[in-house]
């Protein structure tokens, strides 16, 4: 049977998105070079020993690297949306599905190398403060390893892109590479992956996430007999109508049409889903069991709903048995400068002075002039322009991203970042550089120091938002040494989740295992000075002890940071710490604003171990500033309630341009400018377009 009558009667695809185990094929079979698969798994005249699905991280003449996995592609059989490609489409972000043989150096071979977008369409709306935005309603995220290739997070309004990415949930996509088009293409095809919900037989629709499916166009025979409510189905379609129903033209289901017999070595990347503990887990829909895995990147009780992680171990009877779980925290540190040395042997860069080191995850991506496709560390020469995401560990600065920039090239203003090193070529606290990166600390303000401290040699790391290739500072923290294997850290905590988890002067701490002296452990909480030492790994501060130096307070008591574990107004936790805020007056929203997720300030007095809210302010930072969105209104019911973006919008104090207040109508083109309170952005100018 050849592949593309399979697939023509089957259309399966490889494991993406929500995905229920393995589903696989691998293009195996002598002569016609198509492949025979049963119900048991896959069969061919091929050994599959390794599968990796995750980003694409680099490309190499004959290589693509996924998951710290390198893998010659030469005979490979590449697939683009269920159809034949060649090496030559695959791009750094794209999330795929890589199928091989293990090699006796440690390398891999692959033999199937699948890639299918999360979804494609029109954007109908943008966050700028969220750096979010939305298409075929899904909300999709941004973060420092997005790829954007044709355009910028600013020029995404009603542009036609395609988005790969990993869900964290139904209409919930962390976008690892968007594609954007600079015109729609003739006959575009409209696409969305998730579950499905609020199936209609009779009336012949059913929803993913917010986005409204009509699939009256299909023949009966056609539609697929697993269509159900909860089963992950991918949709295409080429039209909506006036209601913003997606008529569907070809629905597919995605994942246990197949599932693949055990393989010896897999490596996942993806959001944890469906966290019940290490034994019971997903990640991109696939389950997993962590109970004899090494946890690195952080600790165990870092792990949860939401975490990126990247899981490698054998899948056997379709779970993967985890023998290694590294958790992908956020990049914390951002570089913009000239490269002073390449060292290919030792792996690492030296920008401005400062060291980082390249790993086999480090994402490449060139957008000189030069625009080198398969750009890697041989690629990169003396004086070349690089813009660095990276983390701090034991050792140093790791390279997360690596662009090369025109010399020329600015930054992306309003983006916010880090730098941590030797402050060097010190003209005043308004011009300096740290970790190549130049620094305007004049708005800053200062800890462990003051601004007179600064000088050249000195260590600090900076906070701030980017202007251009300046680095604006917000924060400035003095370190009295650079990161070593052991460490001393003494400030005032913040941002308390847990025990496992909160920080000191920037640096997060694990006090698990740690000597308490001064208090207990239940006296740690935000607002508490402490001095925690013990040693650094993967960036984490592991607490061997932790000095309480202030004498514990009255049982008046304020904590903040996002809520978690939400049952009501009366029992959801801030930090750790059980609130009841049904007698709290509220600022900056209302009751109806608490959920899990949003961050709030809470101050009161403790009973039973319960802080009793008095207040309750929602400091959601995102939401605490000037902000706008682009986009259609959609939900209108007045001039005081209506949503663009998935935001919902307040003008009844707006200006208008373009039009008044009357032409507010769903469907009609917006932009819209204001000041976010609680989750409602009260909008100053209303622009028509």
């Amino acid at each position: 049977m050849k592949l593309t009558t399979i697939l023509d009667s089957m259309r399966l695809t490889a494991l993406r998105g929500m995905l229920v185990g393995f589903s696989v094929l691998l293009a195996a079979c002598g002569g016609g070079g198509g492949a025979q698969f049963a119900s048991g798994g896959i069969v061919g005249t091929g050994s599959v020993d390794v599968v990796s699905v995750g980003a694409i991280s680099a490309l190499g003449a004959g290589q693509v690297a996924v998951n710290r996995v390198r893998f010659a592609t030469a005979g490979a059989a590449v697939r683009l949306d269920g159809q034949p490609a060649t090496e030559a489409a695959l791009k750094v972000g794209m999330v795929v599905t890589v199928q091989g043989r293990q090699l006796p150096d440690g390398t891999a071979a692959a033999t199937s190398i699948d890639f299918r977008n999360e979804v494609q369409g029109v954007v109908n709306g943008v966050d700028n403060g969220a750096r979010t935005f939305t298409l075929l309603g899904q909300q999709v995220r941004t973060d420092q390893l997005t790829v954007f290739a044709g355009g910028t997070f600013e020029t995404l309004v009603n542009q036609y892109v395609e988005v790969s990415g990993f869900r964290a949930a139904a209409g919930d996509l962390l976008a690892t590479r968007v594609e954007i088009r600079s015109s729609i293409p003739v006959g575009a095809s409209l696409e969305i992956t998730g579950p499905v919900g609020l199936l209609d037989p009779v009336g012949k629709t059913f929803v993913i996430a917010t986005q409204v499916v009509d699939y009256s166009q299909i023949a009966g025979a056609f539609v697929p007999a697993s269509l159900a409510n909860g089963v992950v189905f991918h949709v295409r379609g080429t039209m909506l109508t006036a209601g913003g129903r997606l008529v569907a033209n070809e629905l597919e289901p995605v994942g246990a049409t197949v599932s693949a017999s055990d393989v010896a070595k897999v490596e996942l990347e993806g959001l944890i889903t469906e966290f019940t503990g290490l034994a019971s887990f997903r990640v991109n829909g696939q389950l997993v069991d962590g109970r004899v895995a090494t946890v690195t990147g952080g600790t165990v009780a870092m792990l949860g709903n939401g975490v990126k992680v990247e899981v490698e171990g054998p899948l056997m009877q379709g779970v993967l048995v985890a023998s290694k779980i590294e958790i992908e925290q956020d990049s914390d540190v951002v570089l913009d400068g000239t490269v002073d040395a390449v060292d290919l042997t030792g792996a690492a860069v030296t920008v401005g002075g400062q060291r980082i080191a390249v790993t086999a995850t480090t994402q490449f991506e060139d957008r000189s002039v030069a625009a080198i496709r398969n750009f890697n560390l041989a690629s990169i020469r003396i004086g070349d322009r690089l813009s660095i995401v990276a983390t701090q560990n034991t050792s140093g600065l790791v390279a997360t991203r690596i662009v090369r920039l025109d010399p020329s090239a600015t930054g992306t203003s309003g983006t916010e970042g880090k730098a941590e090193g030797i402050v060097t070529e010190f003209v005043s606290v308004a011009s300096f550089k740290v970790a190549g990166s130049m620094v305007n600390a004049s708005s800053a303000t200062f800890e462990q120091g003051v601004a007179a401290d600064l000088a050249d040699g000195r260590r600090v790391e900076v906070e701030g938002v980017f202007s251009g290739s300046v680095l604006l500072a917000t924060r400035v923290v003095f370190e009295s040494s650079a990161p070593a294997g052991s460490a001393s850290i003494e400030g005032t905590i913040a941002n308390f989740v847990s025990l496992a988890n909160f920080q000191v002067a920037g640096r997060t701490i694990d006090a698990t295992g740690a000597q308490i002296t001064g208090g207990t452990a239940a006296d740690l909480a935000n607002g508490r000075r402490v001095q925690a030492e013990g040693t650094l790994t993967g960036g984490i501060l592991v607490a061997s002890k932790v000095s309480i130096e202030d004498a514990p307070t009255a049982q008046a008591l304020e904590v903040e940071g996002p809520i978690t574990a939400f049952v009501s107004i009366a029992n959801f936790k801030v930090a750790g710490q059980t609130v009841d805020a049904s007698k709290a007056a509220f600022t900056n929203g209302t009751a109806a604003d608490l959920a899990d997720g949003r961050r709030v300030a809470a101050k009161g007095s403790v009973v039973a171990g319960v802080l009793q809210a008095t207040t309750i302010e929602i400091k959601d930072a995102p939401e605490a500033a000037e902000t706008s969105v682009k986009g259609t209104i959609t939900n209108f019911v007045s001039v005081a309630n209506f949503v663009v973006a998935g935001r919902t919008i307040d003008a009844t104090g707006a200006t208008f341009e373009n039009g008044t207040a009357a032409d507010l109508a769903s469907g009609r083109q917006v932009e819209v400018e204001g000041t976010l309170v609680g989750a409602v952005l009260r909008a100053k100018k209303v622009q028509f377009e």
